[in-house]
């Protein structure tokens, strides 16, 4: 019976991550050729490569994307019949796959776009560069996602008052300029790593306890 109900939380998490990566791929797929056009043009203004930058953007993508599917999945989780520990399971797999394909279109972009300028114009960094930058990623993205998963965690956990509108609105200024440090940072890669996975550990323990005895919503009328 359990391992049954945790199938039922996994199958879930992974149709809460079909759903997203089916919602946004053709902005996805478009950003490909939009980004190396732009690579391209501006090969000698935009030094870093412009993949970055896109990049850079998509990680919000993914701090958004999972605080939002919090905020909309777990009362409705409770409502269809689930467990906390169920909905908060599903919300995991989520949170890991869409982790998983925000680092592959990291890399697969970065990897890509030197190439490209490698045959046309010439980038003003090497392929060591450009692994290395990818590998930043590995941690980066989940630190993003978990950072979102715990916003959306304080949200459910005390929503319905709009004088904790502004404690929010700190929490999720202070985790942006985290998230962001690491991001772009010199200074931690790769000797403060650990320091990254434990952010992101506690992110991501944060998020499980406040699920853990989250209160359920009455429905509106």
């Amino acid at each position: 019976m359990t391992v049954l109900l945790t199938q039922r939380s996994q199958r879930l998490g992974v149709r809460l991550f079909t759903r997203a990566a089916r919602d946004f791929r053709w902005w996805v797929i478009a950003g490909f050729p939009v980004t190396f056009a732009i690579s391209l043009v501006f090969a000698d203004v935009i030094e870093i490569g412009a993949w970055r930058i896109t990049a850079s953007v998509f990680q919000w993508f993914v701090a958004i994307w999972s605080g939002l599917t919090v905020h909309t999945f777990f009362q409705a989780g409770l409502a269809m019949g689930l467990t906390r520990r169920e909905a908060t399971v599903s919300l995991s797999v989520f949170g890991a796959l869409l982790s998983a394909a925000a680092i592959a279109v990291v890399a697969v972009g970065l990897l890509a776009e030197h190439a490209l300028l490698s045959a046309v114009a010439g980038p003003h960094f090497t392929l060591g560069e450009t692994a290395a930058t990818a590998s930043r990623y590995l941690l980066v993205t989940p630190l993003y996602c978990c950072a979102g998963l715990a916003l959306g965690a304080v949200e459910v956990r005390w929503r319905g008052g709009n004088a904790k509108a502004m404690p929010l609105l700190v929490a999720s200024g202070v985790l942006a300029l985290a998230c962001m440090a690491f991001e772009y940072g010199q200074w931690w890669f790769p000797q403060w790593a650990p320091a990254g996975v434990g952010l992101a550990a506690a992110l991501a323990a944060v998020f499980v306890l406040l699920l853990r005895d989250a209160p359920v919503q009455p429905k509106r009328a």
